[in-house]
């Protein structure tokens, strides 16, 4: 049985970290090739370790000259003309849909028509072989994947996972994602990562909530990190792009509430607001010591946290999937504080693996709760942290949910479990 997986860059550059650690457990397929959709110039230099020899590689540049022919065969497609008229029924026909519509069928041609050659080339086309169509994303990509099993690969199922901004339409500028019940109709399975997601989807959409089930991601089992709340300033960490929707910002903000303790906090990712996020850090008082480290490797921040200890990992995203940087920190017992979005409260568990605040949190409430981190009983503290490593052994485990989620769809392709 063969697999292709259309991801979004992977191998190639920095995207798709989790993806990474997933492909570990694909060595049950014959073969896996895997289509680096959107894939940049920038990005092409850098190409990360394959799991083995079974991987192939379809590199499929982004380039907007490049998706004129496929505006042209869009034109064509009948999906385009559906789809319109759904904008229309519903009232929700505006230019920005309808340009966004347009490119999304656009750069789908394109990008089928470019996967499709390598594809025959490889010798997929006609070989009665068992094939899975998977996509990471729930955007384009399983339009793409579609429109390969109709020109290619008629009996293959086609299934997509989604995530947070290619799930949540209100996560797009213009509260839109194009094809959904066409998608949805089409496609055999599509698995989400939290219970959130399943229940958008389902309430949305109920004629195809039968399509719909949850396959959590994971992360690997790098050890436990001890840390003791006696043991030196409170040490805090948080991981993600610094964008408006992150509000790392909000973190320093709290932070300079806390004048008589001393506290050192370190923030792994980057993004468009870092420089602004730097010059607030600049301002905090002298009892706090930041370092915001940029983006980092996720192989060298899992070893990071194997050797320095943390007492505390914060995330106060105003949107949420289910955060993998909260599962790789409670994979080394570090509690967590978090805003209450989207699947978060399915991982941080309120009083048990951390605490929930509320998703418009203030700085003032989010300085008030590390304060009661920072002022808890030793005992209290020490089960905090075992709890989460244990939540994370039972839920989060990569092995655990990649090898049952790598089985699925060798199962859905017809092998049996």
């Amino acid at each position: 049985m063969k697999l292709i997986l259309l991801a979004n860059g992977y191998p190639y550059g920095p995207w798709e970290p989790f993806l990474e650690t997933e492909t570990a457990y694909y060595e049950g397929f014959d073969d896996v090739y895997v289509c680096a959709m959107q894939l940049r110039r920038e990005h092409r230099a850098h190409l990360r370790p394959l799991p083995s020899e079974k991987f192939h590689v379809c590199p499929v540049p982004f380039s907007l000259a490049a998706c004129i022919p496929g505006c042209l065969r869009a034109l064509l497609d009948k999906a385009l003309y559906a789809e319109l008229g759904r904008l229309f029924r519903a009232r929700r026909l505006s230019f920005s849909r309808v340009a966004w519509l347009f490119f999304y069928l656009g750069r789908s041609h394109h990008e089928a028509h470019v996967i499709e050659k390598y594809l025959k080339k490889a010798g997929l086309a006609g070989s009665g072989e068992p094939v899975v169509l998977y996509s990471y994303r729930f955007d384009y990509q399983p339009y793409v994947a579609l429109l390969l099993q109709k020109r290619l690969l008629p009996n293959a199922p086609v299934i997509a996972r989604a995530h947070r901004y290619d799930l949540y339409e209100s996560a797009r500028k213009n509260g839109y994602i194009p094809l959904r019940p066409y998608l949805l109709e089409r496609l055999d399975r599509v698995i989400l990562i939290g219970e959130d997601g399943r229940r958008y989807l389902s309430e949305k959409y109920p004629a195809w909530a039968h399509k719909l089930t949850v396959s959590r991601l994971g992360t690997p089992d790098r050890g436990v990190c001890p840390a003791s709340l006696s043991d030196g300033p409170l040490r805090i960490i948080s991981c993600s792009t610094v964008t408006p929707v992150k509000r790392v910002a909000l973190i320093a903000q709290a932070l300079a509430n806390i004048t008589d303790r001393e506290i050192r906090w370190t923030h792994y990712g980057d993004g468009p607001l870092l420089d602004e996020l730097r010059e607030q850090c600049a301002a905090l008082p002298a009892n706090i010591k930041w370092d915001l480290r940029g983006n980092i490797d996720n192989a060298a921040l899992l070893s990071e946290y194997a050797k320095t200890p943390a007492h505390l990992f914060v995330n106060v995203s105003a949107s949420e999937g289910v955060p993998v940087s909260i599962m790789e920190a409670l994979s080394f017992s570090i509690p967590c504080l978090a805003t209450d979005v989207g699947g978060t409260g399915e991982i941080v568990l309120d009083g048990q693996t951390g605490k929930l605040l509320p998703p418009d949190v203030t700085p003032e409430a989010l300085a008030a709760a590390i304060r009661a981190f920072a002022a808890m009983p030793e005992n209290d503290y020490q089960a905090y942290r075992a709890r989460a490593r244990a939540f994370w052994e039972a839920h989060c485990s990569a092995e655990k949910n990649y090898t049952a989620f790598a089985r699925s769809l060798r199962a859905l392709g017809g092998e049996g479990t």
